[in-house]
């Protein structure tokens, strides 16, 4: 087995590994797990690393490949030129998703990050209310939602 066979198979293998993730995550982002799943996807995972991966993988062989044909242009048929345009058409939309997708990640954490400033300060409120009224505050009330009744 020679090397580009080798590297041929280590690529498909992460790609599957990866779009079967995104179909994962897509099928449990519009399920009953909905909150669980936006949680997850506010942390930066081992998935994002392995498509940043694939990214930049995919852009080194569609450069190195563009190099190569324009040194030696009658090597290769035209239509090779097509493949290698569409290919870095869809690399170019991986980054652009990949770039949403931090963004995303980003938004989030500043999300939680307002909730959590905007919770620390209301608790310390609620607690000292209950205190004064002599009456405990309820069990349940540490994790309510802000717009929760």
């Amino acid at each position: 087995m020679d090397l580009y066979s080798m590297l041929a198979g280590a690529a498909a293998v992460i790609a599957l590994l990866v779009a079967g993730f995104g179909v994962f995550a897509a099928y449990m982002a519009f399920g009953a797990r909905r909150e669980a799943v936006r949680t997850a996807l506010g942390r930066w995972t081992v998935f994002d690393y392995l498509i940043l991966a694939v990214f930049l993988i995919g852009t080194l062989f569609l450069l190195a490949d563009a190099v190569g044909v324009m040194k030696d242009r009658d090597a290769y048929p035209y239509y090779h030129y097509g493949y290698l345009l569409s290919g870095l058409v869809y690399n170019a939309l991986a980054g652009v998703f990949l770039f949403v997708r931090l963004g995303m990640t980003f938004r989030l954490l500043g999300e939680r990050e307002e909730t959590a400033a905007g919770a620390g300060s209301g608790e310390a409120g609620t607690a000292d209310a209950g205190a004064a009224s002599g009456g405990a505050a309820l069990p349940d009330d540490d994790h309510r939602e802000p717009h929760q009744a």
